[in-house]
């Protein structure tokens, strides 16, 4: 099996020239087609100009895919259409290609979950088995012992055909079936190796029906929506493609849809600074040492970091290989927030994602930076923040035999408060009745209070002179939210 290291669009800032894009032979390659998308106001004559041309339409994005006219190129097509006025873009519909070893890793077993802190978060929940997390890739080795227990039926993309009807998402390349692995080895099974969850349902869709794995990135992308269509929480694509438009406009639907898209930033090294999308997360790779390997690309674009250097997962024919790429990194912090959804499932995306950076080690240039982001994701904190909601708990010193108060804000006016403490520590325990998390294990009841006009709330108590000594977790929950937790030792 041949990997191949794609290259991102290099496209040249419209200043005195059009945009004029330029294909890599086996990296991104022009296909004929076109990717348009009229503005929302477009006059009629923006969709009648697509007349007889029309290959696919997505309602959902308002986009177009086109056959490039006879006598015209994907440029000139580009430059008259665009000079319209009619149109947010017209770009090629890329022959995308899988993003694969670039041959210089120093691989280690799994070293992965050490710098993650995977275990302290696997002490808290594994996963979630009624959930569903995706992939857009070259499909899956659906006998693999560490996969085949979850895998559910997916689709085909290029056939526009689910499995259940026939759709083909058997691995036509090998890259899809170890991206699966990255994100969804089974755990604790006593065989090869452990995803970042471990009991998730794992649901293919096969982007490509080429040995190489090339696909045209509107079937990557009608792929992705589909997996969220049909429910799936999360999904990723290891692929080329990240600059174009059409990457950020399916993030911005599937948000919309109540899921999130990870996308690879590519091992080409490049600076990616003029984009940057506000729905789509762009991953880069790190190493053991949390450095960026000199091929992972960076720039104002990339969202997050993940390890991606030589990362044991599965490969075809139930074995096991490490690999690098972005291709590798974007599946492990997939798989990161899909466990975000698992601790609060109630969880909207904007706050998924928002927890998501929250709980990234920092490990660049202080705050969000050009090379890793929010920083590398972190399983530990990525669960452990998904234990809190919204709402800010504050408490006053904790001092045996004194009052103390607990202060609630944040809230909406006239909600239910409770007040809620454990004794035996942290854990995720999740209320369906109210529609939320916390992070106590056996919460009991302290207080129940109502919200002011301005959304507060608190209560005081004297705690008794015995209690010196013990450690406390303190949590407030209404429906629909839950505040921090905090956790403090009685003085």
């Amino acid at each position: 099996m041949q990997l191949l290291i794609p290259l991102i669009l290099f496209a040249f800032p419209a200043q005195s020239t059009p945009t004029q894009f330029i294909e890599r032979h086996g990296e991104l390659e022009f296909s004929g087609r076109m990717i348009v998308r009229p503005v929302s106001n477009a006059p009629a004559s923006a969709v009648s100009r697509l007349d007889n041309l029309v290959i696919r339409h997505f309602p959902e994005t308002r986009e177009y895919v086109v056959s490039v006219p006879e006598g015209m190129t994907e440029n000139t097509l580009a430059a008259a259409w665009m000079a319209t006025g009619d149109y947010e873009y017209v770009e090629p519909d890329w022959l995308c290609f899988p993003l694969g070893d670039p041959n210089d890793p120093e691989y280690g077993n799994q070293w992965h979950h050490v710098n993650m802190e995977s275990s302290q978060g696997w002490d808290l929940i594994t996963g979630d088995s009624n959930q569903i997390i995706s992939w857009c890739d070259t499909g899956v080795d659906h006998g693999h012992p560490d996969l085949a227990a979850n895998l559910i039926p997916g689709y085909n993309a290029p056939d526009q055909l689910e499995e259940v009807h026939g759709g083909d998402t058997s691995d036509i390349n090998g890259h899809g079936t170890h991206v699966a692995g990255c994100f969804g080895a089974i755990g604790n099974n006593g065989v090869g190796v452990a995803g970042v969850t471990w009991n998730m349902k794992l649901m293919p869709v096969r982007v490509s029906n080429s040995p190489s794995g090339g696909a045209y990135l509107s079937d990557i992308l009608d792929g992705a929506r589909w997996a969220v269509d049909n429910g799936a929480k999360t999904v990723s694509a290891s692929y080329s493609g990240v600059e174009n438009s059409s990457v950020g406009t399916t993030g911005t639907d599937i948000k919309l849809k109540g899921g999130l898209f990870f996308y690879a930033a590519d091992n080409s090294g490049r600076n990616h600074s003029s984009f940057d999308y506000p729905d789509t997360i762009v991953v880069g790779a790190t190493d053991s040492a949390d450095q960026k390997p000199s091929w992972s690309s960076y720039g104002k674009a990339i969202d997050v970091a993940s390890p991606g250097v030589g990362i044991l997962s599965t490969v075809v024919g139930g074995g096991y290989q490490a690999w690098s790429g972005t291709s590798m990194a974007t599946p492990v912090a997939n798989g990161v927030a899909a466990m975000i959804f698992a601790v609060n499932p109630w969880f909207t995306p904007d706050q998924v994602q928002a927890r998501l950076y929250a709980s990234c080690d920092d490990i660049g240039a202080p705050g969000e930076d050009d090379v890793h982001g929010h920083g590398r994701v972190n399983l530990r904190k990525a669960v452990q923040a998904g234990l809190s909601g919204d709402l800010v708990l504050s408490v006053t010193p904790l001092v045996a035999g004194s009052q103390a108060t607990l202060s609630l804000s944040g809230g909406t006016a006239g909600q239910v408060v409770w007040f809620a403490n454990s004794l035996s520590g942290s854990s995720v325990y999740q209320i369906p009745g109210a529609m939320t998390t916390v992070g106590l294990d056996a919460p009991n009841i302290i207080a129940q209070v109502i919200t002011s006009g301005s959304g507060t709330a608190s209560f005081s108590r004297q705690l008794p002179a015995s209690a010196a000594g013990l450690d406390v977790w303190l949590q407030a929950v209404t429906i629909g939210d839950s505040s921090n937790l905090h956790t403090e030792q009685i003085q």
